[in-house]
C-alpha cells in the first residue's frame, strides 16, 4: 500500500531474523514462511520471504514484474534488479514517481519503466509489448483498487511466484472484491480498496495457485504455482493476518461511505455496514518537512 511514509520497521525484521535463528526456525524443519520475513526495500517483510521462496520453487528466467512501484524506493522487487541484476518490469501512473523511478533505471538496459495504468484491459497487452517471458518468476501486483481483477485477467503469462495486496479490514471468509466499475477511482486512504483474501483464495486456486503466506503486517499474499516444487506450508494453516502495518497494529480509516463491494457468491453488491474507525497509522514527518523546521531552528525562527 503506498503512503505517507511510516516508521522505519528494519530494526524489528533484523531482530526477528536473529530471534527465529535463536529459536531454530531457519533451520527447514518448518515450512512456515513467518521467520524469513525482512526488509531492505520492501515496505515490510516481503524481501526476505521473497527470497525464501525463490530459493524453494527454484529460479526460472530471472525476470520479475512489479505494479505499484512508486519511486522505486521501497518496492518488493527492487532488489532482484539493483542487487541480482535481474530483467523486469516496473509500472507506475503518477507522474512524480514516475520520473524518480525513470530517472533511477534509465542505464540499466535490463529495467523498463512505464508510466502506463495496469488495468485488466490491457495487462496482456502490455507484457507482451514490453517483453515480458510467459513465465516470468515474480510478479507483485499493488495497485490499490483493481488488484484482483489484473490478476484475473492475466492469461497469457504464469509467473512462477505472485504477490499481490489483499485487504485484511474485510472477513477473510467473504470473496468481496472492489467492483469493476469503481477501480478507476484512486485510493483515498481508507480501507476501500481491493478483495478481500477468501476472494484471492478462490482466485488462486482457479488459476492454479497454491496459497503460502500472509506477511505479518497484513499487506501482502503469497501464491506459488501449484506445479512447483518445493516445502511449503498447507494452504489451510496459513495465518489469514489482519492489518498490522508497521507491525503496530495500525490500520486505515473505514470507509465512511459505506461503498458497496462485488459479493462474487451472490454476483451482487453488497454493504457492509460497518462502524466507523479512524485512522491509526502513526506517519513520520516527511523529510522535506523536518528539513523546513530544522533550517527554522537554525535561522532563530
Amino acid at each position: 500500500m503506498s503512503g505517507p511514509i511510516g516508521p522505519d520497521t528494519s530494526d524489528r525484521y533484523i531482530a526477528l531474523a536473529a530471534l527465529a535463528a535463536r529459536h531454530g526456525a531457519l533451520d527447514g524443519s518448518s515450512p512456515d514462511l513467518s521467520p524469513f520475513e525482512l526488509r531492505v526495500f520492501s515496505q515490510n517483510g516481503e524481501d526476505g520471504v521473497i527470497a525464501e521462496l525463490l530459493r524453494r520453487c527454484g529460479v526460472g528466467t530471472r525476470w520479475f514484474c512489479e505494479f505499484g512501484t512508486g519511486p522505486g524506493t521501497e518496492a518488493n522487487c527492487v532488489f532482484l534488479a539493483d542487487v541480482l541484476g535481474w530483467s523486469g518490469l516496473f509500472c507506475e501512473p503518477d507522474p512524480g514517481a514516475f520520473a524518480e523511478i525513470e530517472r533511477k533505471y534509465a542505464s540499466n538496459p535490463r529495467v523498463r519503466t512505464l508510466p502506463t495504468p495496469i488495468t485488466p484491459a490491457n495487462v496482456d497487452e502490455v507484457f507482451g509489448s514490453a517483453g515480458v517471458p510467459e513465465e516470468p518468476d515474480v510478479v507483485s501486483i499493488d495497485v490499490d483498487g483493481a488488484d484482483y481483477w489484473i490478476w484475473e485477467a492475466m492469461e497469457a503469462h504464469r509467473p512462477r511466484l505472485v504477490v499481490v495486496e489483499y485487504n485484511s479490514a474485510l472477513p477473510p471468509d467473504r470473496r468481496l472484491v472492489k467492483p469493476l466499475e469503481a477501480i478507476g477511482e484512486p485510493w483515498d486512504g481508507t480501507d476501500y480498496f481491493g478483495a478481500s483474501l477468501g476472494a484471492l483464495l478462490s482466485l488462486a486456486d482457479a488459476k492454479g495457485y497454491r496459497f503460502v503466506h500472509t506477511d505479518l503486517a497484513g499487506a501482502n499474499a503469497f501464491f506459488v504455482r501449484s506445479d512447483l516444487p518445493g516445502d511449503y506450508p498447507n494452504s489451510a494453516t496459513v495465518p489469514q493476518r489482519a492489518m498490522n502495518f508497521f507491525l503496530l497494529g495500525a490500520t486505515h480509516a473505514t470507509d465512511p461511505h459505506d461503498r458497496p463491494w462485488y459479493d462474487l457468491d451472490s454476483g451482487g453488491l453488497t454493504r457492509l455496514g460497518r462502524p466507523r474507525r479512524p485512522s491509526t497509522l502513526p506517519f513520520r514527518p516527511s523529510l522535506a518537512g523536518r528539513a523546513r523546521r530544522k533550517l527554522g531552528s537554525l535561522l532563530g525562527r
